[in-house]
């Protein structure tokens, strides 16, 4: 019982804080603790390297999209601000720290019954990330985009 609400804890201190220096002693404590309780941190690193890649150009994207603040680098007519990369920051650790906050959930066996479902349809649909790309590829309407995905993660389920 203390694991769980330490955990859901640090969830909502990740969640709810703008402090960089609290996200960072989280995500700290979050490899940590992955390192010494979770034996799957290799297949799950494996298995997030298209998530990575995606959420890699996201934060490209938004570092460049966050135009107002103290300029510290401009490549033509995009800035690079202090603003900017603060935001950044802040959104790609509070986003990390989610990220190894449930790898040690679904490592530990935390949470069961009908919350035990959530960790498995999580592990579906990042299992299916690449085929969102091929997908995307195709140009398919968003109607029949998702129809796809809900048949795939109803067959894996």
């Amino acid at each position: 019982m203390l694991l769980k609400s330490s955990i859901v804890l640090i969830l909502l201190l990740t969640i709810l804080t703008t402090n960089t220096y609290i996200l960072i002693i989280i995500a700290g404590l979050m490899i940590a603790s992955n390192l010494l309780f979770n034996k799957k941190i290799k297949s799950s690193i494996k298995k997030m390297k298209y998530v990575f890649l995606l959420y890699f150009t996201t934060v490209l994207f938004q570092l460049f999209m966050i135009q107002d603040g103290e300029v510290i680098f401009k490549i033509y007519n995009f800035y690079i601000t202090w603003r900017g990369v603060t935001l950044v920051g802040v959104n790609f650790l509070r986003i990390f720290d989610i990220l190894l906050i449930s790898w040690l959930i679904n490592a530990q066996n935390i949470f069961t019954g009908r919350l035990r479902r959530y960790n498995e349809l999580i592990d579906i649909i990042i299992e299916l990330v690449p085929e969102v790309f091929i997908l995307f590829k195709k140009r398919l309407r968003f109607k029949l985009f998702f129809r796809h995905i809900i048949k795939q993660i109803e067959g894996k389920i």
